[in-house]
């Protein structure tokens, strides 16, 4: 009897102990997450992404149909049976109503607002009557994304104008080596990881059982989604311009000027705009990975002169008109380029006289 009691004690010794060391394990991963990220593990509200977004076999991934939800914050999302951010619409474009698509990345679809503060919804506000605006933006997409959204779904919708804001996640690609064609060694993988398409059904919130989750999925999957590796360029973390991935911007330009043009749709193209004002560190905030804080701005610019030149070689629609307001912190929603409502509103101000004027 003693020695089964001597065994029971060591066992829940044993036991105690290991969950100790795993409850310790858990704390000091969380720390490390906090210091890397900025924002502790457990605290991080992800349902957003389970619940907004999908896996795609193209594209990597697209918002979920008839998805809805709301942050603890209060901030609403919708998406119609269609795929777009906002309100219901028909596939077939009503009589005397001119039909816009604007294409674009986090910063079309706006992320951080509700759907009745983003800018394609001011948009239509201010167009008035006689228009109709439909958000295909999504999160994350650059000019290869919006090249197969305008060679394969444009076409169903039948709009007169595609506007395209356009520039920020193309960027991302500055001075990583080796950099592929179609952003696929890099860009694409990482999408599945920012949309937590990989992600446990319970768990997400457990250092412990998120790397465990990894290191099982490097073992027995044989080439799993998301897993990558890049390096930077001899440039890196420097401002000089990286002409490849210029080049490879440019290119997608006309291309997407081609798409449009190939249906009878009249292309028109945004540059891109960031929150200089607190744009200006020494390090890169984590989207851009070869890319200072701080030279971001001569980046864009670069990027943006690109964009115009192409318009004007190609005799495509730059709206210039945006870069004359004098953006400050009331305009951004936070430090990097995504529009407070206010920002929104006057963003589309600007697009729709520059639209009426047409």
């Amino acid at each position: 009897m003693a020695g089964r009691q001597g065994f029971f004690l060591k066992f829940v010794a044993a036991l105690l102990i290991v969950v100790v060391c795993l409850f310790i394990l858990e704390a000091a991963g969380q720390v490390i997450f906090r210091v890397k990220n900025g924002y502790w593990l457990f605290t991080h509200e992800d349902d957003q992404y389970r619940v907004l977004f999908r896996k795609h076999p193209f594209l990597v991934v697209e918002p979920r149909p008839n998805a809805f939800y709301i942050t603890k914050n209060n901030i609403r999302f919708s998406h119609n049976s269609s795929n777009f951010r906002g309100k219901e619409i028909e596939v077939s474009k009503k009589q005397y109503v001119k039909r816009i698509a604007v294409l674009g990345g986090s910063s079309t679809y706006c992320i951080g607002l509700s759907d009745n503060e983003t800018w394609p919804f001011y948009l239509e506000k201010e167009l008035g009557s006689g228009y109709e605006v439909i958000n295909f933006g999504v999160p994350g997409y650059t000019t290869v994304e919006h090249i197969i959204q305008s060679a394969l779904n444009l076409s169903d919708f039948s709009p007169d104008i595609c506007i395209y804001y356009i520039g920020w996640n193309d960027m991302r690609n500055v001075h990583v080596h080796g950099l592929r064609s179609d952003y696929s060694d890099f860009h694409g993988r990482s999408q599945y990881n920012h949309f937590l398409l990989g992600s446990l059904r319970f768990g997400n919130h457990s250092m412990l059982l998120v790397t465990a989750s990894n290191i099982l999925r490097k073992v027995f999957v044989r080439d799993p989604d998301g897993v990558f590796s890049i390096k930077g360029t001899s440039d890196q973390f420097t401002d000089r311009i990286d002409e490849r991935a210029l080049g490879l911007y440019k290119r997608n330009i006309k291309l997407l000027i081609s798409l449009c043009r190939a249906q009878n749709i009249k292309p028109m193209f945004i540059p891109q705009v960031l929150n200089y004002e607190k744009l200006t560190g020494d390090r890169p905030y984590g989207w851009l990975p070869y890319v200072k804080d701080r030279d971001l701005k001569k980046i864009t610019e670069a990027y943006n002169r690109a964009l115009k030149e192409v318009c004007i070689e190609e005799k495509a629609d730059f709206i210039e008109e945006v870069l004359n307001i004098n953006y400050t912190q009331q305009y951004f929603v936070d430090n990097l380029g995504h529009f407070s409502p206010y920002g929104n509103q006057e963003f589309a101000r600007v697009i729709a006289g520059y639209l009426t004027k047409k």
